[in-house]
């Protein structure tokens, strides 16, 4: 072993008795330079060999290069001038070697994406300098070209990336209510001021200062949402969820509008959008006007991915367009949005409010052609001013899907 101890006392010694000494003590075969000549002094007590070995050739401007069970010393500029030969042959010898090539049939990765890492750039790239790779998108093929030492490297590294990826359930529930709708779940789901302290408790509650329950989570790193309000529940306080949204929907206080489910890879981006296009006018050539639609929406970007211990990291981008005064080139879009990453357990919830909706207009309404009639249509017509206030709040809840 390296960190065997030596110990060694030369005065004025021949260097090439130096390393038949060590010779003698590694078991190992040392074969010195002709140019590796000189007289060493050196007084070790219980060094680790390899140590000492490396101090004395140091000392005296030497290298050494190893083949299998042969130490070759010599001086370093000898040796580094033996190394560039080496590398050159065995270069001039790949370019001469016959190329081979094989097949690999893909089952859960898709061909092109390997193709394009194997013939990255640079260090990137895992193919040698001859090496050629076809992704066949039809069949999922991956044909490569290489030399045959290096396509048991591609097809070890290929057998790795050709796994299974874990999948993950995203839920969503999109709940339209009155102004305060967030707060009020948040109530009802035990985030109420109860310590003693007048601080908030999180958790089902059972008397002052108690609680049965602790349904918080935490954001990863401290990373708090900006913009619109975020909350985390844990997964026993997304199992009362459904039970609190339907109590609402039952006392006409709130609604699910939309429950929409996908099932994405880990580390893979799920999309769920919600809303409508609205045509305008605009110039699409020269004196010429056409119809084009722009999207008022609500847009869940949510990209999952599962942690060692389970738990699941989401990166959520959330944006909410709707639709804001109307300008002569058509109707203006009023726009909200947070990006934000946050570290939840299996089956916990997102919970993201702050996203408010209005309804602001006219009603009128008349009596049948005596609600016309100049002047004296106003007898006959009823004009009602409508401004009606809500929230939207959504809930995301990811499940680790385990697989067979």
């Amino acid at each position: 072993p390296p960190d065997r101890p030596i110990t060694l006392n030369f005065q004025r010694a021949e260097l090439t008795a130096v390393l038949h000494a060590f010779a003698q003590f590694t078991k190992l075969n040392i074969v010195a330079s002709e140019r590796a000549r000189g007289q060493v002094t050196l007084r070790l007590d219980r060094v680790p060999w390899r140590t000492a070995f490396d101090l004395l050739l140091e000392a005296n401007g030497l290298a050494m290069s190893r083949i299998g069970d042969v130490i070759w010393v010599a001086p370093a500029a000898e040796v580094a001038a033996r190394e560039r030969q080496r590398f050159e042959a065995h270069a001039r010898a790949a370019e001469l070697e016959p190329l081979a090539s094989r097949s690999f049939e893909l089952h859960y990765a898709r061909a092109e994406d390997l193709r394009r890492l194997l013939t990255g750039s640079g260090a990137q790239r895992a193919l040698s300098k001859r090496g050629a790779a076809v992704a066949d998108a039809r069949t999922n093929l991956l044909f490569v070209t290489d030399l045959p030492a290096r396509l048991d490297e591609i097809g070890e590294l290929v057998r790795r990336l050709d796994a299974p990826a874990r999948q993950v359930l995203i839920e969503a529930r999109i709940v339209e209510g009155d102004k305060g709708l967030s707060r009020e779940l948040g109530v009802r789901l035990g985030v109420t001021p109860v310590n003693p302290d007048g601080a908030p408790a999180r958790g089902l509650t059972a008397g002052a200062g108690s609680t049965v329950y602790d349904f918080a989570a935490g954001p990863i790193s401290g990373f708090e949402a900006a913009g619109l309000g975020l909350t985390l529940l844990a997964a026993r306080a997304t199992r009362l969820l459904d039970i609190q949204l339907s109590a609402l929907e039952a006392e006409g206080r709130g609604r699910v509008v939309s429950s929409p489910r996908v099932v994405t890879a880990d580390r893979t981006k799920a999309v769920v959008e919600q809303g409508t296009e609205l045509p305008y006018q605009a110039k699409v050539g020269q004196g010429v006007s056409g119809v084009q639609f722009r999207r008022a929406s609500l847009k869940l970007e949510v990209e999952p991915q599962i942690t060692p211990d389970g738990r699941v990291i989401l990166d959520l981008d959330v944006a909410k367009d709707s639709v804001g005064e109307q300008t002569a080139a058509g109707p203006a879009i009023n726009t909200k949005h947070v990006q934000t990453r946050v570290e939840i357990e299996d089956g916990g919830t997102v919970s993201i409010g702050g996203i408010d909706a209005s309804d602001d207009r006219d009603d009128v309404t008349r009596v049948p052609l005596l609600g016309k009639i100049p002047v004296l249509g106003a007898l006959f017509s009823h004009r009602a001013h409508r401004d009606q206030r809500s929230e939207l709040v959504v809930f995301i809840t990811p499940r680790v899907v385990e697989s067979d």
